[in-house]
């Protein structure tokens, strides 16, 4: 079956209503991404869901041209009102969101359905420090140190009007510096990670979505049986020893990689922790609050990727479906 095939036939609906009511979803996320206090970071990072999902129901022709018309709306009561938005950012998101689309409306494996929407992401974040760089005629690397510098300084400014103890606060200023220097140390890694996590979460939440409309994509039926390749416990191993390497240079490169490689690992053991939670058909809210607690706890962290790394030698899920298919038979 043909990807239009099969597209046209998953447009069909389960409840009589039209998919098409997800259309003016794209607006209300496009313009509550900019316009809404507190809350636009979360309807920006979760404008991908739903270009993936409008993408699935009504086809990418139709769902570009509504983002689009959104989004020029946008810009143009953004230059008419000279008010400065992130107008890159919407783009791009809604870029990825239709990219995780037509990556899965093509059968692709789950890899290439996350990769591609986060390359796209990490190479928009690479851009655009470059052509400010270019700009203003400094090293991007600077503009990167400039950047965090800035993050870093509003947010002790913001701790400190929290009512929280006064050692703590005088804690964070005191070692102010420290933080900005970890987070320049590790600045790569974090645009690959934020990159492949905003794809992540997104690609969960409209999978459910698309569950309860009846829509499978094939590459998406195996997110839970999603491992990494065993020859990556090498790259692993590898940097973790050019840790020991009293080289800056080399340490840079190496602890970036280290840690790109133990956030796969993380995700590894999430979708083992996730089959676990429907092989037992654990309840959507423990579910949830499971990971809400890994998000506010993450020394929760630590164990889920030892799970993803030992899951080479102990296959995990597989002696899980082994013990539960014993007690059936018992």
């Amino acid at each position: 079956m043909s990807s239009l095939s099969f597209l046209k036939k998953n447009t069909l609906t389960t409840d009589n209503r039209p998919f098409s009511k997800w259309l003016p979803v794209i607006f209300l996320f496009v313009f509550s991404a900019v316009l809404v206090p507190l809350a636009g970071p979360a309807f920006l990072l979760l404008l991908p869901m739903v270009l993936f999902l409008n993408g699935a129901f009504n086809g990418l022709l139709k769902t570009a041209a509504v983002f689009l018309m959104a989004y020029a709306l946008l810009v143009l009561i953004a230059f008419a009102m000279k008010f400065d938005i992130p107008a890159v950012a919407v783009f791009i998101l809604g870029a990825a969101g239709m990219l995780m689309a037509q990556r899965a409306g093509k059968h692709d494996s789950v890899e290439r359905i996350i990769i591609y929407p986060s390359l796209l992401i990490a190479g928009a974040v690479c851009f655009y420090f470059i052509d400010d760089a270019v700009a203003l005629s400094v090293h991007p690397w600077q503009l990167v140190k400039n950047y965090i510098t800035l993050a870093v300084e509003e947010n002790v400014r913001l701790y400190g009007q929290l009512p929280l103890k006064a050692e703590d606060i005088n804690f964070i200023k005191d070692n102010q510096e420290t933080i900005i220097k970890g987070f320049i140390h590790i600045f790569p890694s974090l645009v690959v990670i934020f990159s492949v996590m905003t794809v992540w979460i997104n690609l969960l939440i409209g999978k459910n979505y698309l569950n309860r409309a009846g829509i499978v994509y094939p590459g998406l039926t195996s997110l839970a049986q999603w491992k990494m390749p065993e020859k990556m416990i090498w790259l692993f191993l590898a940097s973790g020893l050019l840790l020991f390497v009293p080289e800056k240079t080399v340490n840079f490169f190496t602890f970036n990689v280290f840690l790109v490689i133990c956030f796969l690992y993380f995700l590894q053991g999430l979708t083992i922790i996730s089959f676990l939670f429907q092989l037992k058909n654990v309840p959507s809210f423990f579910r949830y609050f499971f990971y809400f607690l890994i998000a506010v706890q993450q020394i929760l962290m630590i164990p889920v990727i030892t799970i993803g790394l030992f899951d080479m030698w102990f296959d995990f899920r597989k002696l899980m479906q082994k013990k539960s298919d014993n007690a059936m038979r018992d």
